[in-house]
């Protein structure tokens, strides 16, 4: 109870001090369930400083209860909190935050555009004809079980031209050996090149074999438009330029699209993006290649629970073997908003934590949704939102249908973890979502 009592006060105390946000989320899906959300944000900023806390509480059973005795089946999810501040050109952040890619999109490739929040240390530099950052993320902890030591770092550079950024981005990923890196961090040079040095003998001999992933982006953006063409190379190799007797196999992702301003408050999207099979896979069968896929988690079933994949990948939410078209319509008119989708999505086997999937080695070549059997998506999207000041009220509608829809089946490989695979089952899908956002600012 003491204990309890004193959190309550530190809460009271922090609104008090900091601006506080509050939103309760009640959700209900119409063909089987029904489940509510709430989330708690108190926040101070100034010019060059910002904190920011963040808490998720609900019982929508994506992940574990939390103290089920106290609080039944509701689970806690920190969203984004930590501290942000910046000294003229450079910009510093850390905490548990959310992690978002360089370039604006719904297919974003380097990190979900669900924006999960990691452990994070961010340094950015930027001015009017460069800009450079250097990122850690904490993946997980080694707890004698389903987690190991694992982190990453994200590097990206990119030139400015008038409304135009060229740059080079790119992710590293390490498991077992240690969660954090710092050289990675703290060395301006790029990663790839950094991992082929450390693995001389210089260093201990294989004990830097991590998980590479590069590529380019390039974007415009003025007062009414934006767009951007973005690709990603995962553990690049040259062999089909200078060795193509001994061919290997494409692991590459791309994203495109744009936005533009139709009038003062209407804005139109359209996105594109696609992977080809084995991308963000870990390669190996055993060691740390096992382990350092481009995920959140090595593991697909925790117990009792299912880990959606989108909630697992740490790049483009959507994985590999897949194609994937967005069509966006955003209505602004005074403090209504009125925000709608229509997606169109194509996918084929996958595993994000099984090396290969269901075999012990790759296909050589570039292998995209060459199956018999492919999963069709088709979903619409519309919310609808309005300001009252203190209140904010909103609705939002999702429907469509999944044919062949991807299910969790069983490998019999070394490995043997759970890859996904068209089934013969198709799913309609209606949920509806009423929320109730109250804001007071101290």
């Amino acid at each position: 109870m003491l204990r309890i009592c004193c959190v309550f006060i530190i809460i009271l105390f922090s609104i008090m001090i900091f601006g506080t946000t509050f939103s309760l989320t009640y959700q209900q899906n119409i063909l089987d369930n029904f489940y509510n959300s709430f989330q708690l944000e108190i926040w101070y900023k100034s010019n060059d400083f910002s904190f920011h806390t963040s808490l998720l509480f609900s019982n929508d059973g994506k992940f574990p209860p939390f103290l089920a005795p106290f609080y039944g089946n509701y689970y806690v999810v920190l969203t984004d909190s930590g501290i942000r501040f910046s000294a003229d050109n450079l910009k510093f952040s850390f905490g548990n935050l959310s992690n978002y890619d360089v370039i604006d999109s719904p297919y974003s490739l380097y990190f979900s555009s669900l924006g999960y929040a990691k452990p994070t240390i961010s340094m950015k530099y930027l001015d009017e004809k460069f800009e450079y950052e250097t990122r850690y993320v904490l993946i997980s902890y080694d707890d004698g079980g389903n987690f190991v030591n694992k982190g990453m770092n994200f590097k990206y550079y990119a030139i400015k031209v008038g409304n135009f950024r060229i740059g080079y981005e790119e992710s590293v990923v390490y498991a077992s050996r240690t969660y954090f890196d710092l050289e990675y961090f703290l060395n301006p040079v790029p990663n790839f090149f950094l991992q082929y040095v450390r693995e001389s003998s210089f260093y201990k001999d294989g004990m830097f074999n991590d998980n590479s992933l590069m590529g380019f982006f390039i974007d415009y953006k003025d007062m009414e438009k934006y767009w951007y063409v973005q690709i990603l190379i995962d553990d690049f190799n040259a062999n089909r330029i200078f060795n193509p007797e001994n061919p290997t196999v494409d692991k590459v992702a791309w994203s495109l699209g744009f936005k533009k301003l139709l009038r003062r408050d209407l804005k139109i999207g359209l996105y594109h993006a696609g992977a080809t099979k084995y991308t963000f896979q870990p390669s190996g069968n055993s060691g740390n290649q096992l382990l350092y896929g481009y995920t959140y988690y090595n593991e697909t079933i925790f117990g009792d629970y299912v880990i959606d994949y989108q909630e697992n990948y740490i790049g483009y939410k959507y994985g590999e073997n897949n194609l994937a078209l967005l069509l966006n319509l955003l209505w602004t008119p005074g403090n209504f908003k009125l925000n709608s989708e229509l997606e169109f999505i194509i996918s084929g086997t996958k595993s994000p934590v099984n090396p290969w999937t269901e075999r012990d080695s790759y296909e050589p070549g570039f292998n995209l949704l060459n199956e018999d059997s492919l999963e069709k998506t088709m979903l619409f999207k519309i919310g609808i939102e309005k300001d009252f000041g203190i209140i904010t009220l909103g609705t939002k509608l999702l429907t469509g249908m999944i044919y062949n829809k991807l299910e969790l089946v069983d490998a019999y490989d070394l490995v043997g973890k759970p890859y996904y695979a068209p089934s013969s089952n198709n799913e309609r899908l209606i949920d509806l979502k009423i929320f109730l956002k109250i804001k007071f600012n101290f």
